[in-house]
């Protein structure tokens, strides 16, 4: 799979590119969906990301760190919801691109559903799209 990610990329049109990294941005979210901090760990980058959560900001932090802080912020929250709203190519040498995610959720006390926004940057490296930032906008 992750040969054929770096063809597609030095052979294809840009469309075949951004289909390839859609299905990363729709793996991401459903994985944010069922709370799996295990697999959200395994598509961040080795070198760290930036994990920019609701009153808190890390910057470059590793992925076994931003899965606590993940898991943790995901547990003041119940259940939930995500739809994809957008993905775009960026561009650039590692080549780049990014998706923006809606996610319905629930909060504790709180009678109305909250709905954040996931900023998701993602950089091609190794031969595979990496999580570089994740960003949640209230």
């Amino acid at each position: 799979m992750t040969l054929a990610l770096l063809a597609l990329t030095a052979l294809l049109p840009g469309t075949a590119v951004q289909s390839l990294l859609e299905g990363e941005a729709h793996r991401f979210a459903q994985a944010w969906e069922r709370e799996d901090t295990r697999l959200l760990e395994e598509v961040l980058g080795e070198d760290g990301i930036r994990l920019h959560l609701p009153g808190e900001e890390h910057v470059l932090i590793r992925p076994r760190q931003a899965r606590a802080a993940l898991g943790a912020f995901l547990e003041r929250h119940t259940g939930g919801e995500t739809q994809v709203t957008r993905v775009s190519l960026a561009g650039g040498d590692p080549e780049r691109g990014f998706a923006e995610i809606r996610w319905r959720t629930g909060s504790p006390g709180v009678a109305e559903p909250t709905i954040f926004t996931l900023f998701v940057a993602y950089a091609l490296e190794n031969e595979s799209w990496v999580v570089t930032e994740i960003r949640v906008l209230f």
